[in-house]
């Protein structure tokens, strides 16, 4: 099936989405993560397209939407909102990869009784320090954003050409299909101003981080009043550790936080699957599609 791309406007910019046809029958929208874009989900848009109109949406910073330069969380929730309401979409169901999980439990919170059914794809995050911070380690936070925020600039690293390109995908990503790898550098990178190319998303959107709670985001997890599934990998944890969001690896921190932030939910099941890290669609897209047909198909 071929996707057809469309634009709409969102919070003060042009966003970019793909429809993947179906309009007759329930919506479902996908909403892809941090350095990614809206194709990369399309082996999900595909296995539920023959009985959900599906879309999947580029993210402001990312793919073929605009490059506004402000990412902050309700920028982020006010693009679905435009987009949800551009289509029409009565009631749709919300998948989300990591930030876009945490876009979705956001709408979900601003509009419970809008939303039928809320998927999280390892999209709550990192598992949290119980202990809290002294002031000192707070201090040190926001010293590390600031300069973050100073050290962030338009200009990307040029990669040579698009070969170049997929082999650092797979090597980051060996579980990837090639042909999956392939479609997702066609649209996830652009020519570079010195030549070359660079990967299609904006440096700064990562200000996103600093831009709400997490905590916030927790305690108002038993406002959803849909059915919620979170769907993580048993290798999730490594993503979290190399990227230097959790010191080291804590198996049993790891699993007590997934049980904790299950029980903030009212109505939530959790599925774990098996050789798969943070890049679940990457990394076992058929059993992740079976997980995710078959919580579409049950009563709410």
């Amino acid at each position: 099936m071929i996707a057809k791309r469309f634009y709409f406007d969102g919070a003060n910019c042009r966003l970019s989405a793909l429809d993947f046809g179906s309009a007759d029958k329930p919506p479902i929208v996908l909403v892809h993560g941090m350095r990614d874009h809206g194709l990369s989900l399309s082996g999900i848009a595909k296995s539920l397209c023959n009985s959900y109109h599906v879309i999947a949406v580029d993210l402001r910073g990312h793919g073929h939407s605009d490059n506004p330069g402000t990412y902050a969380m309700a920028q982020f929730v006010a693009d679905l909102r435009a987009l949800i309401l551009f289509c029409q979409l009565k009631a749709p169901a919300l998948i989300g990869h990591s930030l876009g999980g945490h876009i979705v439990g956001r709408y979900a919170m601003a509009y419970p009784d809008e939303v039928s059914r809320l998927i999280l794809l390892d999209g709550m995050g990192p598992p949290r320090d119980p202990n809290p911070l002294s002031t000192d380690q707070k201090q040190q936070v926001w010293r590390q954003q600031a300069e973050t925020a100073l050290s962030v600039t338009k200009v990307q690293r040029a990669m040579v050409d698009h070969d170049d390109a997929l082999q650092r995908l797979l090597r980051n990503n060996p579980r990837l299909k090639l042909d999956a790898a392939r479609q997702i550098i066609d649209e996830g990178v652009e020519p570079h101003p010195a030549g070359g190319v660079q990967w299609r998303w904006d440096p700064a959107m990562t200000m996103v981080w600093q831009t709400f709670s997490m905590i916030e985001s927790e305690q108002q997890m038993h406002w959803f009043t849909c059915p919620v599934l979170i769907i993580t990998g048993d290798e999730a944890e490594d993503y979290w550790v190399k990227a230097g969001l959790v010191p080291q690896a804590n198996e049993s921190l790891y699993q007590s936080e997934l049980i904790r932030r299950l029980d903030l939910f009212a109505d939530a099941q959790h599925a774990v699957i098996e050789q798969a890290g943070h890049m679940l669609h990457y990394d076992q897209p058929e059993r992740l599609n079976q997980l995710l047909q078959s919580f579409m198909v049950v009563d709410p």
